[in-house]
């Protein structure tokens, strides 16, 4: 075996480990310290390195990327000219400095998966390997719900396991955290890169593996593995995504039916367009009734929503509203990015210098909650905790929109390789879509470049969609 399908299987199989001790005290200290980098760095010398300077090649989906790429250094650049409240002793330099390193970490992640993935038989190999490391997840993160379900606590030897693999080594009380920092990045990737894949292997029938029990794939198995974690993570963020993402089949379903049924109302009803729209609202009126008793269930399982159905309709400011279900601190922080955003709207403040406006910007209702008097106290520079809000107030509007137009490319890209004849380009296609769908939410829950989650399998999309266009050269292509 080569080295570098070695290193890309060790990439895989380091995923669900989002803060590792070592990486994290070679970065800085920082929490977001994916193990998954340090097989990447060993990709980029051997692989994605000599890849682009003897072939250059890379398809044009790419380019909105670099030019948002381009944009965060100038945004960058152009913000030493400003000047900013000071924040501890946090030097601007070094901070920009590691915050350009981490959005090269991620594109250096999207990259790798385009050069390293040259065909189908490369593809089912990461799948494989997806497999396995989810597999491991699972089994880990079940493992935490069987002692918390026994009231009895966690044993010793789980917390050790824990503080090897996390810098905050810490295990929650009834939620499951996984190999992850904390619950809600364990739904973090299970919704970017696990789930999405089971859910098209499961919907297309493919397994990454030959040997199927009873016609029931290993894929099939861990969707549903990886849905119950989902729910024992409590990682509210994910659940939505993930309903965002299950939409889409949803959708498909939903549209096909009516379809047929509209076909056969032509010929039997004096009125088929009104039929259809009421056949629509009939629908649509089940879904809402499925989603409505859904998030009833949820209350009954998660403290922090047991307000929900109080507050709806309820009077007051969003914050104060949010403050009740427990993320209305995290409102204010958007709201700050938003009014960093209304003040620099072209290229923004540059990378990760939100964090030196947010006090000044922070609502007056904001300060009424808690824990916003603790940025008076912490050592950590604030950030927006969204992805989407922290693109507008860090690159403005130039920076997000090439962000924006990237993400719209590899939609097409998805729909386009859609009609592949070969599976496992239509696999990863589906998959994408899913992750793209996920990500909506996800973005307004994560804020930094550096998880490979959502870069890897829009990096084995873009792969498939390559290999498409390789094997059939007279093609349109995206």
């Amino acid at each position: 075996m080569r080295f570098e399908t070695i290193l890309w299987a060790a990439l895989v199989l380091l995923l669900p480990i989002t803060s590792l001790p070592l990486v994290s005290r070679l970065s800085g200290g920082t929490m977001v310290a994916p193990a998954a980098t340090i097989p990447l760095f060993g990709l980029i010398v051997i692989n994605l390195g000599p890849y682009l300077l003897k072939q250059g090649r890379l398809p044009r989906l790419t380019i909105p990327l670099l030019g948002f790429l381009f944009v965060a250094l100038l945004s960058s650049a152009l913000a030493f000219f400003v000047e900013f409240p000071l924040f501890r002793e946090i030097n601007r330099l070094r901070n920009t400095l590691v915050a350009l390193l981490t959005l090269l970490i991620g594109v250096s992640f999207f990259l790798a998966a385009i050069s390293w993935v040259n065909s189908t038989e490369k593809l089912r190999l990461i799948y494989r390997w997806v497999n396995i490391s989810g597999t491991v997840l699972i089994l880990w993160s079940l493992l935490q719900s069987f002692f918390w379900a026994l009231d009895q606590g966690y044993p010793d030897w789980m917390w050790q396991v824990q503080r090897m693999i996390s810098t905050a080594g810490n295990l929650y009380d009834r939620r499951t955290t996984g190999l992850a920092f904390e619950p809600s990045w364990l739904g973090h990737q299970l919704v970017l890169v696990f789930l999405p894949y089971w859910l098209a292997a499961t919907i297309l029938k493919r397994s990454a593996f030959s040997k199927k029990l009873w016609k029931i794939s290993v894929e099939n198995v861990l969707l549903l593995g990886g849905i119950s974690v989902l729910w024992l993570s409590l990682a509210r963020s994910a659940l939505v995504s993930f309903l965002l993402a299950f939409s889409l089949v949803f959708f498909r379903i939903t549209t096909s039916l009516i379809s047929s049924i509209s076909r056969k109302l032509e010929t039997k009803s004096k009125s088929p367009q009104k039929s259809t729209f009421f056949l629509w609202v009939f629908v649509l009126t089940i879904y809402l009734g499925i989603l409505m008793a859904g998030l009833y269930v949820f209350t009954q399982f998660d403290p922090r929503m047991t307000d929900l159905f109080k507050v709806i309709g309820q009077q007051g400011s969003l914050i104060e509203i949010t403050e009740r279900m427990v993320f209305g601190e995290r409102v204010a922080l958007w709201l700050a990015g938003i009014n960093i955003f209304g003040k620099y709207p072209i290229l923004g403040v540059g990378l990760n210098n939100s964090g030196y406006l947010i006090l000044e910007n922070l609502p007056v209702v904001g300060w009424s909650l808690v824990e916003s008097h603790k940025l008076y106290y912490t050592t950590a520079l604030p950030n927006t905790l969204s992805l989407w809000i922290r693109l507008l107030a860090e690159t403005g509007v130039v920076g997000f929109s090439l962000f924006i137009c990237w993400i719209f490319l590899l939609w097409k890209t998805s729909r386009y390789i859609l009609r592949a004849p070969d599976p496992w380009i239509r696999t990863a296609a589906v998959a994408g879509q899913f992750t793209l769908a996920a990500l909506l939410m996800e973005g307004m829950s994560v804020d930094t470049f550096a998880f490979p989650y959502f870069w890897l399998p829009l990096g084995w999309m873009a792969a498939a969609y390559r290999i498409h266009n390789q094997s059939n050269p007279t093609t349109r292509s995206v």
